[in-house]
């Protein structure tokens, strides 16, 4: 899975350094960061590669910290455009990347950039808001009111039925071609177990029992954490699918499943565990 870097290790703890010439540069315009195209990869940018900027410490995996630019623009040709090069692109590119290093450290500081640029200002008076001194957090200047990073819960529910498992695709999951499982964010009030429970039925029409803990995998593409759970089917099998949400839903048998790569999401893992009857 995506934070499956061992022997390595993320270093996420706040702390203020300078950048060196073979630091990592996350340049982040609001929606999308900019990155290097080098064949048919993408890599993070160097901070010697790209024009001398301001910038503050966000982490590093292993020796390799990454920096964010204060301002993405300080970068930029006169005319506006991006170096040569290089191309803003959605974060969603991370996903690609070759090094499993970079990935998860490139998509992990785009996720601190993101929560960033949409805290400039109070929730609260409208005032400025500026980086906190011993911690990672946006203060208000005026009525200190603090904002931490934002991490959004979501369950994901691997479904059996002896030997079948739900498989569904949501309408705007970019991949047409595989099928993966029901997911969705806990709302207020819920525990994970009554979230996977309600999004189940909520998008499948089927209810569930035996909930079990799978495992959880952080998932900076949209601000969450992903916990993982196992659960049997519980009464009439009759799929009653939520078109708004779903583009396709059904029991695929283990066998009829295709090998599926574990090397980034806990989705993936969970329909590889299930195919090799390891639940």
């Amino acid at each position: 899975m995506l934070h499956e870097i061992a022997p390595h290790r993320l270093n996420n703890e706040f702390c203020k350094r300078e950048p060196k010439a073979q630091d990592c540069l996350i340049v982040f315009d609001g929606n999308r960061t900019l990155l290097k195209k080098e064949g048919d990869n993408y890599v993070v940018p160097k901070v010697g590669e790209m024009p001398k900027c301001a910038c503050h410490y966000l982490l590093s995996v292993d020796d390799v910290a990454y920096f964010l630019a204060d301002d993405f623009k300080s970068v930029l040709n006169a005319d506006g455009s991006a170096p040569a090069e290089f191309e803003f692109c959605v974060n969603r590119i991370f996903r690609g990347m070759k090094n499993p290093l970079e990935r998860f450290g490139g998509v992990t500081s785009a996720h601190i950039a993101k929560w960033e640029s949409l805290n400039k200002f109070c929730g609260r008076c409208g005032n400025p808001m500026v980086r906190g001194e011993n911690e990672r957090s946006m203060v208000c200047a005026n009525c200190k009111n603090t904002v931490y990073p934002r991490i959004s819960p979501v369950v994901i529910v691997a479904v059996h039925n002896g030997d079948e498992l739900l498989m569904a695709r949501n309408l705007d999951h970019p991949d047409k071609s595989r099928l993966f499982l029901i997911s969705g964010f806990v709302e207020i009030g819920e525990s994970l177990e009554q979230a996977a429970a309600r999004e189940v039925f909520e998008e499948a029409g089927v209810r569930i029992k035996n909930v079990k803990y799978f495992g959880s995998e952080p998932w900076p593409f949209s601000e969450s954490l992903i916990s993982g759970f196992t659960a049997e089917l519980d009464g009439d099998s009759t799929i009653h699918m939520q078109e708004s949400e779903l583009a396709t839903a059904c029991w695929i048998h283990r066998k009829d499943i295709p090998p599926y790569d574990t090397s980034v999401s806990i989705s993936c893992a969970m329909i590889e565990s299930f195919r090799n009857s390891r639940f």
